[in-house]
């Protein structure tokens, strides 16, 4: 699929997956769960750990990516949604008042 990778970017890749993994998930221990126990159709059935490991560094890149821009999306369609933004705002009240 590309140029082969060194093991230092190789490494240098896998941060900044995980860090954009920890904004999408937070640190709820989900990132250390999609590494290592999600399978994707997209990875050929494996696991991203699976896939980076044989090398398939694009492939997880780009599920990651595609995952963060939806994830960004759906945020925006939140945020735009009148709604939707005034419910949490209703609950946030309610929570600082309780």
């Amino acid at each position: 699929m590309g140029e082969p990778v060194t093991p230092i970017e190789a490494n240098r890749r896998a941060a900044a997956l995980n860090e954009l993994l920890r904004q999408i998930a937070d640190s709820t221990g989900a990132v250390t769960e999609w590494w290592n126990l999600s399978r994707y159709e997209q990875l050929g059935d494996r696991t991203p750990t699976q896939a980076w490991l044989a090398g398939d560094h694009e492939l997880v890149e780009k599920l990651v990516m595609d995952w963060y821009a939806a994830s960004e999306a759906a945020a925006e369609r939140h945020r735009n949604d009148p709604e939707f933004m005034s419910m949490i705002r209703e609950k946030s009240t309610a929570l600082r008042t309780a």
